[in-house]
C-alpha cells in the first residue's frame, strides 16, 4: 500500500524541470512595503515573535532566493527552505505526522502531493488574503491548499521554421498528413504529465479526444522522456512542433512560440499551512505573502502564468484565467489503466 500511495505522490513532478535560461531579475527596492502580506497587525507581530517559518518543497532557484530575502528583510522571520523532489518531501512529512511532531510549517507542491497530505489531515484550512482577487475556479472551496501558478499545455512552434498563419490552429490540425513525424510530444506511457493532459482532453474535445489521440500516435510523433527533451529538437527546427507548457516560449532561448487557443488544459502549482505548524503564524505570514503581488511578479518576469490580478505576466492578456481549464486527477486504476494502453497506442 505504501508503496502506491509514493507513486501517487510522484505522479506530475517526473518531468517538470527548467534549463539554464537567461532570468529576469527584478530589483528589490522596485516594491513598496504596503505590497507585503495582508494579515492583521496582531497576527503579523505574533509571527514575529515566532522568529521563523520552515517550508519544505522547492521553487525555481532564483526566485526561492529573492522571495526569501524580500520575506526576511521586511519581517525579520528567518525562512528556513528544506528542498526536495516529491519523494523526498513525502519521506519526510509521512513519518512527521504519524509521530504526531511536525516539523515544518508550509509545503509547496502539486495537486497530488496536497490531495492525498489533505486525506491524511496534515494540511490546515487557510484563505489568505492575498488570494482573495484570484479567480473562483482556480481556488480550494475548502482552503486546504492555495494556487500560485498555472501551467497551461498547447502546441509550441518553431517561429524561424512557421509563421502563425501556418501553424496548426487546433488539437485536431495535428492529424493533418503534412504533420505525421513533425511534431514532438513526451511519451505518455512514461511521462506522467502527458498521461494527465491526454486525459483530461475530453474537457476540450469531447466524446472525440481519444480517436484525437490515437490519430496522434498514427503521426508517428517524436517521442521524448520529458519536456525538456523537446527544446532542442523543437529550437533546432528537427521538429518543428511540439507539445509542451506554452510558457516555454519564454523560459527558453531559441525560436519558440505558442499556438493561441480558445482554451487551455492546465495544472496548478500549490502552498498550503501545515495543520500542526510548529509555527502556525509565521506559516500564514509567509503563505499570505508568497501569494502577494511581490513574488507574484518575481515569479512573472520569469514567464510564469500567474494568478493575482494586479500582476501583468509575459503573457501579456494573451491568454487568460478564464481560459483556463483546470485538469483533473486521474486515479491510481486510471493511470495505470492508461499507461498500458499508450505504451501499446505509441509504440513505435
Amino acid at each position: 500500500m505504501r508503496r502506491l500511495l509514493i507513486s501517487e505522490f510522484l505522479f506530475l513532478f517526473s518531468a517538470l524541470t527548467l534549463s539554464i535560461i537567461e532570468w529576469v531579475i527584478f530589483p528589490l527596492s522596485c516594491f513598496p512595503p504596503s505590497a507585503g502580506a495582508q494579515l492583521p497587525p496582531a497576527q503579523e507581530e505574533t509571527a514575529k515573535k515566532e522568529g521563523e517559518v520552515v517550508v519544505y518543497g522547492a521553487v525555481v532557484g532564483q526566485a526561492s532566493r529573492q522571495i526569501i530575502e524580500l520575506f526576511e528583510s521586511r519581517y525579520g522571520i528567518k525562512v528556513n527552505n528544506w528542498r526536495g523532489d516529491a519523494e523526498n518531501v513525502v519521506n519526510r512529512v509521512l513519518p512527521q505526522a504519524k509521530s504526531g511532531k511536525v516539523l515544518f510549517d508550509v509545503i509547496l507542491g502539486n495537486k497530488i502531493v496536497m490531495a492525498a497530505l489533505e486525506q491524511k489531515g496534515i494540511l490546515d484550512s487557510f484563505a489568505p488574503p492575498a488570494a482573495q482577487g484570484f479567480a473562483k475556479h482556480f481556488l480550494d472551496p475548502e482552503h486546504a491548499m492555495t494556487p500560485w501558478r498555472a501551467l497551461p499545455f498547447g502546441i509550441n512552434f518553431n517561429s524561424d521554421r512557421l509563421t502563425p498563419d501556418r501553424a496548426p490552429k487546433t488539437w485536431e490540425d495535428l492529424l493533418d498528413p503534412k504533420w505525421r513525424r513533425k511534431f514532438v510530444m513526451p511519451n505518455p506511457a512514461l511521462h506522467p504529465p502527458t498521461l494527465q493532459f491526454l486525459l483530461n482532453l475530453d474537457k476540450i474535445l469531447g466524446p472525440k479526444w481519444l480517436a484525437v489521440v490515437e490519430g496522434w500516435a498514427k503521426q508517428r510523433p517524436q517521442l521524448t522522456r520529458g519536456f525538456p527533451e523537446e527544446i532542442p529538437l523543437l529550437t533546432s527546427g528537427k521538429a518543428p512542433l511540439g507539445i509542451s507548457y506554452i510558457k516555454d516560449k519564454f523560459q527558453f532561448a531559441g525560436p519558440i512560440d505558442y499556438v493561441r487557443m480558445n482554451r487551455y488544459l492546465a495544472s496548478l502549482s500549490f502552498i498550503s499551512v501545515a495543520r500542526k505548524a510548529p509555527h502556525p503564524n509565521a506559516a500564514r505570514l509567509f503563505t499570505d505573502f508568497f501569494l502577494g503581488p511581490e513574488p507574484q511578479q518575481i515569479f512573472a518576469n520569469l514567464g510564469e502564468y500567474v494568478l493575482h490580478p494586479e500582476i501583468e505576466d509575459r503573457f501579456r492578456n494573451e491568454v487568460k484565467d478564464e481560459q483556463m481549464v483546470v485538469m483533473r486527477l486521474p486515479s491510481e486504476a486510471e493511470r495505470e489503466r492508461w499507461t498500458k494502453k499508450f505504451r501499446e497506442m505509441f509504440k513505435q
